[in-house]
């Protein structure tokens, strides 16, 4: 009897944890986790199997995502390297919230020391060109007030002064000349207009078709040899506008540069003398030893661009000499055979400075810079 009760007891007992198991194998049964096509979990469902979910729909290995990616490897964080989990939600918060937080100061200072921070050689060329500057700036308005000396060279500057004034005069001959252009221009169209009306008049008036005929001959011939002129007379305004606007300029930019480099030589000159009227001590030998590299270098520099700015000069004369005088005989020749009516003697100078010649248009803006070259 005790045996059996015994089993009957094991039997319950076996059957209660089946029961029990079965019943947690249920419940894990229908307990799902529904993840995303991103791949994110989401709540658990409790209203469906497992069973019945497509392949696809299986539940992920991992079912829980950190609320925070790490520092490393948040891009926005990625050169400050890992920070604890409180520096992360106080760092999200102020960047929400737009409040000065000690990370985002910390970050600021981090910028500011990268700013500051320069190679040393870019700092020492800073430090230099701020010197230069200065000492430029010093010598130029003492000079301006009389309180500097300056270095001159009377000859060179004799012919600076000369050539500022040669290039007025170039550039009030290349305003004239356009001038003419632009006039001339219209002159030759409305040469053009008469003889058209002309034309057209014949017709209707058969009494005067000699008279319209032989002008309009007449305005037909103005109009041909006017535009020879115009052909002479842009040449001519070409080379002046070449002359005045490039090789001229092309000069100057030259005599800037040796002008710059007189007053930085001057500045280090003034200042040596200087340093010799003052009482002779420690400091004041170390600098003037530094200053007297510094003044043999600009010295160098004034010398070259000394010589430089002669040989420029020099040669802008002779090229100025060779141009202008070939433009100014074609040009003469030109607008005396145009106004003598010398069409031949017209052609023979277009054809000596192989000038082509073009008809004018309506459409023929006021300058010739706009329009296409020939």
């Amino acid at each position: 009897m005790t045996s059996n009760h015994g089993d009957s007891n094991s039997s319950v007992a076996s059957s209660y944890v089946d029961v029990n198991l079965d019943s947690a194998a249920q419940q894990q049964k229908y307990v799902t986790f529904d993840s995303d096509e991103d791949g994110k979990t989401t709540l658990p469902s409790y209203n469906q199997s497992s069973a019945n979910l497509p392949v696809d729909r299986a539940p992920p290995a991992a079912a829980y995502t950190p609320p925070y990616t790490p520092a490393s490897y948040d891009p926005q964080f990625k050169s400050m390297g890992s920070l604890p989990d409180q520096d992360q939600q106080v760092n999200r918060i102020a960047e929400s919230t737009g409040h000065i937080t000690p990370l985002s100061i910390h970050q600021s200072q981090l910028a500011m020391k990268k700013c500051l921070a320069l190679e040393p050689p870019k700092f020492e060329q800073l430090k230099k060109w701020t010197v230069t500057n200065y000492k430029y700036t010093k010598q130029l308005v003492g000079e301006k007030f009389g309180h500097s000396t300056r270095t001159v060279d009377k000859d060179l500057e004799e012919r600076i002064v000369e050539l500022k004034l040669a290039k007025v005069q170039y550039a009030n001959l290349l305003k004239e000349s356009r001038n003419m252009l632009t006039k001339f221009e219209q002159l030759v169209l409305c040469h053009r207009n008469m003889r058209t009306q002309f034309q057209t008049m014949i017709a209707q008036a058969p009494e005067l078709q000699e008279q319209l005929q032989s002008n309009a001959a007449t305005q037909s011939v103005l109009e041909k040899n006017g535009e020879g002129l115009l052909g002479a007379l842009r040449t001519f305004v070409e080379s002046l506008t070449t002359l005045v606007n490039i090789t001229i300029q092309d000069t100057f930019y030259t005599i800037k540069n040796y002008e710059n480099s007189r007053i930085e030589y001057d500045a280090y000159r003034n200042d040596i003398s200087t340093l010799q009227n003052a009482i002779p001590t420690d400091i004041t030998k170390n600098k003037m030893l530094e200053l007297q590299v510094v003044y043999e270098d600009r010295k160098q520099k004034w010398e070259k661009l000394k010589n430089d700015t002669t040989t420029k000069m020099n040669l802008l004369h002779e090229n100025k000499i060779m141009v202008m005088r070939s433009q100014l005989d074609m040009f003469n020749n030109a607008v005396i055979a145009y106004f003598s009516g010398n069409g031949d003697k017209l052609n023979e100078v277009l054809s000596e400075y192989h000038i082509r010649t073009r008809k004018v248009s309506e459409d023929d803006n006021s300058s010739f810079l706009t329009r296409p070259n020939e």
